[in-house]
């Protein structure tokens, strides 16, 4: 074989070396320009002619392309290899456009054996030189990516491949005429000698896989097959091709944990987990649908979809595997049992890649429980609204038809006072007054409360305090003529948030003042002044009463909760406490000084406490 090398020095020296290690017996002829090399291929006869050109991808003023078509007009079938460093401008498509036998790139002196080898195949396959079969059976043995080797009938080895050298840390030249440790290993794990079967022509075959210890001390696992070479029908040796596959079987062991895992994690779960294909059949389920459904997993994993699903019809199931959306979906439905239960579930669902395979990935919750809880809660709110609407009922029997007899007998008890001479039973017709005053109080509490209770929730307006308190201070005024009833100061006209039951907060609270107080003429004093936060301000209601001992002054915001020796119903000042808790407020109680309870009630104010000089009052008679 002859070559023509054009190149530098370097790469045409780096190119020589390794085609002779490869090819002992090639002539090489190297240049530095492509002009030389046009004049070598000119010069050269029929005999001794070259048999491929290698150019690097630039030959003096010539790039490789240029060098081809030049070779190609006195050789079109001269193989032609081109040799391309890293700062290559002719790229490999480029080259193979133009009609290149081969493009080889080279990053390193490793490289160089790349392109021996592609020299070797390249006139190979022109047929410009016989081919030694015995050359191409030794460069084959030589190239296979499997430890294949040549074991005598003692298990020593005859011809072994540079791939299985390298496993046993050792060259091919070192390793023959030594035992195999993998012929001693099978002959150790297996019994009955099945190497010695294969040498008494007893057995065709012998594979399997086992674990090797290198002279390292590394254990690999190698995957195996043996057969007998026959010469003359004697069987002189064994042929052995072996795989390391270690690799794989570490990888099919994360695999297999890894499914494991999976497994155990979707069998952990409460809910059901589907595995669905696009022709609806189940792939895989956990174990939680085996004991929801009472299927075994086998009868789950042989069924489809339609067979389970009892809320969807066979199409409608069908279209959510197929027509899934990629960012998946939700559906309500009914499984059906194998004893014949429907179970009622929610179902979310998305694409996953299962197997290889796009499948539809389902998680069922058992939605039966939730179910009942709403059903409960629709007869809950079915009675409160018909409590609702009886309260309404009640509401208005208190509001019109009660409290109208009560203000009757309070108007006829005031002109009956005037036909009683009688000390003592103008004393008693006082006394009806006051307790028919103090009964139709309880009826706007009643009011209060029934209205506070039938509403779904507060939503709070702004409200011109000054209009309200202003009108509820002349209302107890004239319920209780012989009260002092005083304003410290003007209201600021400030607007707070509350609603049209904010006049409620503040009757309670003066009624409570005038009714808790041993005086005949009790004295309530009324403030209004900004809270320590700038958006708040406080109303307090300061009395002459008997006070609030310390361990009541929470106490008395309860329901049913009355004060000491109070005439009251317990309600008043829970009404005040929920309202204003509902604005988002507080309330609280203080000592007076010297004797007597400070009712406080911090209101929140709308933007800065915006003036309400132009507003009326929502607070109704």
């Amino acid at each position: 074989m002859r070559l023509l090398v054009a190149a530098d020095s370097g790469v045409a020296a780096a190119v020589t070396e390794a085609v002779r290690r490869r090819l002992p017996r090639v002539d090489i002829d190297e240049v530095r320009t492509a002009a030389a090399g046009l004049a070598l291929l000119d010069d050269a006869d029929a005999d001794a002619g070259f048999d491929c050109v290698v150019s690097a991808d630039d030959v003096g003023a010539t790039d490789a392309l240029e060098f081809l078509a030049a070779v190609r007009k006195r050789d079109a079938a001269l193989p032609f290899l081109v040799v391309a460093g890293g700062d290559c401008e002719v790229t490999a498509s480029d080259a193979l456009d133009a009609g290149v036998t081969d493009y080889v790139r080279v990053r390193g002196p490793e490289g160089y054996d790349e392109v021996a080898a592609r020299v070797e195949r390249a006139v190979t396959a022109s047929g410009r030189r016989p081919v030694d079969p015995s050359l191409v059976y030794e460069r084959v043995f030589e190239q296979i990516l499997e430890g294949a080797c040549l074991y005598d009938r003692d298990g020593r080895f005859i011809l072994v491949s540079d791939f299985l050298a390298g496993l046993y840390g050792a060259t091919p030249a070192e390793l023959e005429g030594e035992r195999s440790r993998l012929v001693e290993t099978i002959r150790e794990e297996r019994p009955g000698d099945p190497y010695q079967r294969l040498l008494d022509g007893e057995t065709d075959s012998l594979e399997g896989e086992t674990e090797l210890v290198t002279p390292d001390g590394e254990s690999r696992i190698l995957s195996y097959r043996f057969a007998p070479l026959r010469m003359a029908g004697e069987v002189v040796g064994v042929i052995g091709v072996s795989r390391d596959v270690t690799e794989r079987q570490e990888r099919e062991q994360k695999l297999n944990r890894a499914r494991e895992e999976y497994q155990e994690l979707i069998d952990g779960m409460n809910d059901t987990v589907w595995v669905i294909d696009i022709d609806s059949h189940i792939l895989a389920v956990n174990e939680t649908a085996v004991e929801l459904l009472g299927y075994s997993r086998d009868e789950l994993l042989s069924m489809t979809v339609h067979d389970i699903d009892a809320g969807l019809s066979d199409d409608e199931a069908s279209a959510l595997v197929t027509q899934m959306p990629t960012d998946g979906t939700q559906v309500f439905t009914v499984h059906r049992a194998k004893d014949g239960r429907e179970i009622p579930v929610e179902i979310s669902s998305s694409l996953v890649t299962y197997r290889g395979e796009t499948v539809v990935l389902s998680v069922a919750r058992d939605i039966t429980t939730r179910k009942r809880y709403e059903a409960e809660l629709r007869e809950q709110n079915r009675l409160l609204e018909t409590q609702r609407d009886e309260l309404g009922v009640l509401n208005q029997v208190v509001r019109h038809d009660v409290r109208n007899d009560l203000q009757l007998v309070t108007a006829y008890a005031e002109l009956l006072a005037e036909y009683v001479d009688d000390g003592d039973a103008r004393e008693y017709v006082e006394i009806v007054r006051r307790r028919a005053n103090h009964a139709v109080e309880l009826t706007k509490t009643a009011r209060d409360m029934a209205e506070m209770m039938s509403t779904r929730g507060v939503e709070t307006k702004p409200v011109p305090l000054r209009g309200v308190l202003d009108a509820e201070l002349a209302s107890v005024r004239d319920t209780a003529p012989d009260a002092n009833v005083a304003v410290d100061g003007e209201v600021p006209p400030v607007t707070v948030l509350a609603d049209d039951m904010l006049g409620s907060v503040f009757r309670n609270i003066l009624m409570n003042a005038i009714q808790h107080t041993d005086e005949d003429e009790p004295t309530v004093d009324v403030s209004v002044t900004h809270a320590e936060r700038e958006d708040r301000v406080v109303v307090r209601v300061a009395d002459d009463g008997r006070g609030v001992p310390d361990e009541r002054k929470d106490a008395i915001f309860a329901k049913d909760e009355k004060g000491l020796e109070s005439r009251g119903t317990g309600l008043g000042l829970y009404l005040v406490q929920s309202l204003v808790e509902k604005y988002g407020g507080d309330v609280w109680v203080e000592d007076n000084d010297p004797s007597g309870s400070v009712f406080a009630v911090e209101l929140r104010l709308v933007d800065g406490g915006q003036s309400d000089s132009d507003q009326s009052s929502p607070t109704r008679s």
